[in-house]
């Protein structure tokens, strides 16, 4: 009886613990989903810099790429993005759980902060749609709607293994001192490497050069 009692006061101590932890980190989570929808906001400033830069007629098609970053890149980094990026376990390379948001290998302390963590993934995946979405300008009138489908897909996953190496504790680059506060490495390097690809892989617009 006295074993039973002890069990049971054990488990109010940890619940304690754990409603203490999560209302000291409900206002971290607040602050965190208030940042990632301003960072979202990028989204409607990138579609109206490329419609400024496009020809008459590709106004519907561009902002529909800005709205499919968003839409394939949440899929995206749901699946698997912020498993790769900050998954628990990991190494120099990649993380090696925690897809599709699972917290069951999580550690004990982390799965007490799960409010925290799936803001942080919003948080997250808004600059793996911004590094996204640079690319969007770039490959605007080279290529079909669909293809920019499927690369919006696959753009997150490339952008979540350099996240990991820049901004996981255990990334290589961050081993060797690498600090990136703001994204200049992870999100708009990236989106530049992957736009430059992009241009050389498609060549020119469609009558830039032909005189139409």
């Amino acid at each position: 009886m006295a074993n039973t009692c002890d069990v049971l006061a054990n488990c109010q101590v940890v619940q304690d613990i754990v409603n203490d932890v999560s209302g000291q980190h409900a206002d971290d989570a607040t602050w965190v989903l208030t940042s990632s929808f301003v960072i979202l906001t990028m989204q409607s400033g990138f579609g109206m810099l490329e419609l400024g830069c496009a020809a008459r007629g590709h106004e519907v098609n561009i902002m529909l790429k800005n709205v499919y970053d968003v839409v394939f890149g949440a899929a995206a980094y749901y699946l698997l993005g912020y498993g790769i990026s900050y998954g628990y376990p990991s190494n120099a390379f990649m993380g090696l759980g925690g897809f599709l948001m699972d917290t069951s290998t999580d550690s004990f302390e982390m799965q007490v902060q799960s409010g925290l963590r799936f803001s942080s993934y919003i948080f997250q995946f808004s600059f793996a749609a911004t590094s996204t979405t640079i690319v969007s300008g770039c490959l605007a009138m080279r290529c079909r709607f669909a293809v920019y489908c499927m690369y919006s897909f696959y753009a997150v996953i490339v952008y979540a293994f350099v996240a990991h190496w820049v901004w996981a504790e255990t990334g290589w680059l961050a081993q060797l001192g690498v600090h990136d506060f703001a994204g200049s490495g992870p999100v708009h390097l990236l989106g530049a490497v992957n736009g430059l690809i992009g241009i050389l892989c498609m060549g020119p617009r469609q009558g830039r050069f032909d005189g139409t």
